[in-house]
């Protein structure tokens, strides 16, 4: 989507206006525009088609917002549960695996979500499918940038081997996981992946005191 179009410009303020209303008590307008214009930015480097693009920016920017509600509102209790971040290269291999299945073990108020160094176009079907075999939904789930918010709103950060070391998540909570995505083995190979992570995620979860059934 190219941003100086009037057109999209026009989408754009549409959907700043739209969330500047569902967000009024998180962030002021010119802040939800900036991040609306932000997470526009970060899509440009995929080919996709225009709506699809608007589509992303518009979910990217709600998502922020949403670590930015989630942060505020954890800050004020006592006993928040911990919140999970996976972050991998693309963001559409082992963080999606690894999110999905922290969700499935998880009870549903704990926050997991995933990102990437340099988000992909799309999630890989592999990794769908081998989730869909356990009857664990990727639903709503998109391929999506590492951001300050994310990155706010996480207790525990997992990152996955993904070359150099990513200085915006060092912190005492901070794990890297080595760990290559089975895609290219197969669906053998894949199986054993998710298998492997499914094990991960719950011992994690119960490290950080969370009951966690098998996904």
């Amino acid at each position: 989507m190219t941003l100086h179009a009037p057109r999209a410009l026009d989408v754009l303020d549409r959907i700043s206006e739209r969330l500047a209303r569902r967000y009024a008590r998180v962030a002021p307008v010119e802040q939800v525009r900036d991040l609306v214009l932000d997470s526009a930015r970060r899509y440009r480097h995929l080919d996709h088609p225009t709506a699809h693009a608007r589509a992303l920016t518009a979910q990217l920017a709600a998502d922020r917002l949403e670590a930015l509600r989630w942060r505020a509102a954890a800050q004020g209790r006592a006993a928040a549960p911990p919140s999970f971040l996976f972050v991998c290269a693309g963001n559409g291999g082992r963080s999606q695996l690894a999110a999905a299945l922290m969700r499935a073990a998880v009870a549903p108020g704990v926050r997991v979500t995933s990102a990437g160094v340099d988000p992909v176009a799309r999630i890989l079907p592999a990794v769908i499918e081998s989730l869909d075999e356990l009857g664990v939904s990727t639903v709503g789930e998109y391929p999506k940038p590492i951001t300050p918010e994310f990155v706010a709103a996480a207790d525990v950060i997992v990152q996955f081997d993904c070359g150099d070391p990513l200085d915006d998540l060092a912190g005492p909570a901070l794990q890297t996981w080595t760990l290559a995505v089975g895609a290219g083995s197969g669906k053998g190979g894949m199986r054993r992946t998710r298998d492997e992570l499914a094990q991960a995620v719950v011992l994690l979860a119960r490290q950080r005191g969370l009951d966690a059934g098998e996904p």
